[in-house]
């Protein structure tokens, strides 16, 4: 059975964002969350979960039974995920153990940061900020709802109305 592994920022991620993909993974797959603290999470709408594992805990030998990553965004994503060397890192050992990465909205950008969307497309939360970042990486910026690159094995969506389509593309690249 293939595993799943969450990261979920502690406070203000968008709630379908996390929420709509997790319920339509746990059903099929092992899905772990690994929190920045062991609070409950909490929504920018109000949702709450309470991570099962310590992101910080985590070491690469750890990721190695994952094989998906799955980064929601929303308004906290600025502060806990954008320049955090940690997320960083897990990123970048899920990409170069060809495993799948997927980041939606603002959980984007740490993927662009890592630099392995480098003259690749991919999508994001249409701020202009995020499309300013998306510039300076050299990352093209598709104004589309998800963005699937198979053969890199990354899935960026651009917001909470796209979490269901976001969701699936998960799914479908799982089963393959």
């Amino acid at each position: 059975m293939s595993k799943v592994l969450f990261i979920l920022i502690p406070d203000n991620y968008r709630d379908e964002e996390f929420s709509v993909p997790y319920d339509m993974l746990k059903d099929k797959y092992q899905v772990d969350v690994a929190g920045f603290s062991e609070n409950i999470a909490t929504g920018a709408r109000g949702h709450e979960h309470k991570p099962n594992l310590l992101l910080k805990d985590l070491q690469d030998s750890d990721f190695d039974q994952y094989n998906a990553l799955v980064i929601p965004g929303g308004p906290g994503s600025t502060q806990h995920l954008w320049d955090n060397q940690k997320v960083l890192d897990v990123i970048k050992f899920f990409h170069t153990n060809k495993k799948i990465v997927a980041a939606i909205c603002y959980a984007a950008i740490p993927v662009v940061q890592t630099g392995i969307l480098k003259d690749k497309k991919a999508t994001v939360f249409p701020s202009q900020e995020a499309k300013d970042i998306f510039e300076q990486y050299s990352v093209k910026f598709v104004d589309k709802g998800v963005v699937v690159l198979a053969k890199d094995k990354i899935i960026t969506g651009q917001g909470p109305k796209f979490a269901q389509e976001f969701g699936q593309a998960i799914i479908d690249m799982l089963e393959k």
